[in-house]
This record gives structure tokens, sequence and C-alpha cells, in this order.
């Protein structure tokens, strides 16, 4: 058994703070041991902030508005091909007049090195190859980072950007991870801000959203979480849109999400409004899933059928869909401005009529 020991001070009143002048009363021993049980919390105040400290800590700043925060471990997943790189390196660009920015990728081929060197250079940042350097590698990156991070100092105008993190650690295994984050972390605290690009799974979740490829810490580890969701247009072009709202995301901040373009040569631009392409990808995730069914009420609609009965009927006698299948992407279908076609009460008793959407 452990005996605790309590220091306390006698409290004082108008007989002073003599304990022999407190004998007679009862209430005493009870109010030193109150006394005792709030200096036995007194190592609190160590943690507490004051108000002037709160006060002197600064705002968040935008390095880049809407997607980084001065000072924060940001983690940016995106798809393979999904435009990380090519709207990282622009707002390497876009940002290089207000911080010393550091792009390193270790996920580049040697064709676009040449042309990602000239960007950087044009554009007044930074970017280190590691693997493309005689006898180095990510590496040897990591042990400066945390050289820099044991020697302590002032970060605050440097800008870090890592291309990926797979190829900075093991994001499968955690131990190896949560050294990194731990260092990463060491930095921000310094003032330094990072940013950290991600690869995601091959599949989307059920809503048409990325979803990344690792363990949780990540998220736990960074002060945001922002997935890229990119969609890619007949043109060659491609349109990117963050998503700092979901429930796999973090953010730290009020964020807008927002989202870039990318032209078929690789230029980028940020779009005057945000473009919701996660409910565009869902939109054509659910309707690649109908296409059979949806080719099966097209050709019934084109032979002349239009009442909803003779649509099931024709789907079921010459498709071997059944009626509650055939209803449900009917009804999915009629509405929004993403319909394939239009539904209208007909002249008979509960008998609903379509007719295809005539293209614009």
């Amino acid at each position: 058994m452990m005996t605790k020991i309590l220091e306390a001070v006698s409290p004082r009143d108008n007989k002073g703070n003599d304990p022999n002048d407190f004998r007679t009363d009862r209430r005493f021993l009870g109010r030193v041991l109150e006394t005792a049980k709030q200096n036995d919390l007194d190592w609190t105040k160590a943690f507490t902030m004051s108000l002037d400290e709160a006060n002197a800590i600064k705002s968040p700043e935008w390095v880049y508005p809407n997607l980084i925060i001065r000072g924060h471990l940001l983690a940016i997943p995106a798809p393979p091909n999904g435009g990380k790189t090519t709207i990282l390196a622009w707002v390497s660009g876009e940002i290089a007049s207000n911080y010393r920015v550091y792009y390193v990728n270790a996920d580049i081929s040697a064709t676009d090195a040449k042309q990602a060197v000239i960007a950087a250079e044009a554009k007044n940042y930074t970017l280190l190859v590691p693997d493309m350097k005689a006898g180095l590698s990510m590496d040897n990156v990591i042990q400066k980072l945390v050289q820099m991070n044991d020697e302590g100092g002032d970060y605050s105008d440097i800008v870090f950007i890592f291309d990926t993190l797979k190829k900075m650690t093991d994001v499968i295994n955690k131990s190896r991870a949560k050294e990194l984050y731990k260092t990463l972390r060491g930095l921000t605290a310094k003032g330094m801000t990072i940013v950290l690009l991600a690869h995601t799974n091959k599949y989307s979740d059920a809503d048409g959203k990325p979803v990344y490829e690792g363990t949780g810490d990540l998220r736990a580890d960074v002060d945001e979480l922002i997935y890229l969701i990119p969609q890619k247009r007949d043109d060659g072009s491609m349109v990117v849109s963050t998503d700092p709202l979901s429930s796999t995301s973090k953010v730290r901040g009020v964020f807008r999400p927002i989202t870039f373009h990318i032209t078929p040569d690789r230029d980028v631009s940020l779009a005057p409004e945000f473009v919701d392409v996660a409910s565009q990808n869902r939109i054509e995730m659910q309707r690649e899933k109908d296409l059979p069914v949806i080719a099966a009420i097209e050709s019934a609609l084109d032979a002349g059928i239009t009442s909803q009965t003779a649509i099931l009927d024709h789907c079921k006698a010459n498709h071997v869909f059944g009626w509650r299948v055939v209803q449900s992407v009917l009804k999915r279908w009629a509405t929004g401005p993403d319909r394939l076609w239009d539904a209208r009460k007909g002249f008979e008793k509960n008998r609903m009529d379509y007719s295809r959407v005539l293209p614009q």
C-alpha cells in the first residue's frame, strides 16, 4: 500500500495561521485537507495557457487559400495520374514569391524531370530529385530533416512539398511512419509548412470518393488531410476539386472546396467556381452500373412504348430484367439535371408515361 503525502499551508483568519490557535476548531482539519487537495493539482498550472500567451498566437495564415495553412502539416491524397503533382508544382510557383519553397520529387521519370527543372527555375522554387543524384536518395533528405529538427531554428518562411509520402516511409508500417511524422511535427512546431502528397487506393468508396492508401495514423498525425478528386474530360483536360468537408477528410480551419483546371498541355488554373466532381463521379458510377437497364428502357422508348407498365413488360420479355429493377432505374433517371427521360401522368388512372430527353 502506497502512502500519499499531501503538502498544505495552514489557512489564515483573524486568529492568524498558527495551528495551535485552532486546536479547539473542529473544522480546522477539513480546511487544511481542502487546501492540500488544491495544492495537489498545482502542477497543472505549467500546462495551462494564459490570456496573454493565447493573444500572442497568430491567426491561421494561408500559404495558398483553402489548401495550405502556414506552419501546418498537410496530407493530400489523390489517385494515380489524378493531377496532384501538376497542381502542387503550379502552386509552388504561385507561392514562391512569399516563401522559400522546396519541392522534393522522388516519383518522377527522367523524361519528366527535365521539364520539371525548367519549370522550377522559371517559377523560382527549388526542385529536389534525390533519386536522380548519384549516391543520394530520399533517405538522405529525411536525415537532413531530422538534423534540422534537432538543431532547431525559425523555419516559418519555408515550405516543403514531398512527392510522394510512399517514397519517404512504408505507409503500412505504423512504427516507421510514426517516427517520420514525429520529425515532421517537430519541424512544423518550428514554423515550417509541410505538404505530403499521397496515393489513394485503386477503388473508390461507395460514394465515389477515393480512400487513402495506408494506415489511419496519417489522418491522426496531420493537421489537414484533403483529398483531390479528379475527373478526366474527353478532350484530354482534367478538372480536379478538393474535398475538405467529407467524413474521411480532416481540417483544422475553415476551408472552402476549390477546383483546379488542367489543360491537355498540363497548364493549371484555379477555376472561378467550385465543381462538385465527387457528385459527378458518383452519378457516372451509377449510370455505368445501370447502363444495361438504361439501354433496355431506351429500346422500348425508341419503339414507341411510353407507359411504365408497357416498358416494364418490354424489358422483362426482351431483356430479362425484373419489374422492380426496371422501375427503380426509370425513377432514378427521370429527375434532376442529369435525367435521361421525362415522366408525366397519363390520361388513364395511375398511368405514368415516359419520353426521352432531347439533346440540348
